[in-house]
């Protein structure tokens, strides 16, 4: 896996962290610890798809910078299963 593809799913899930902190409100939980510590990439795609689908569609809630934060959830972890699914088809 590329570097820059590892960064980013690292990233990621420091972010869902991040979010995680903040917000209290949070519909669905979001997993990061256990995206990040997957024991098999298909665990880490369950997981990243698990956190899409759950935020996917929801109502906007706007983050500090007037991003829809639930959006921006769903939208990342699919990313992130998608680079997975690059490597491990």
């Amino acid at each position: 896996m590329e570097l820059s593809d590892q960064v980013f799913i690292t990233g990621t899930t420091l972010t869902f962290e991040k979010i995680k902190q903040r917000r209290s409100d949070l519909p669905y939980p979001i997993d990061e610890v256990g995206l990040r510590e997957a024991r098999t990439p298909a665990e880490a795609v369950r997981i990243a798809r698990s956190i899409a689908e759950n935020y996917a569609n929801l109502e906007p809630v706007m983050a500090p910078d007037g991003v829809d934060e639930n959006w921006r959830i769903s939208n990342m972890a699919k990313a992130v299963a998608e680079t997975i699914e690059r490597y491990h088809p």
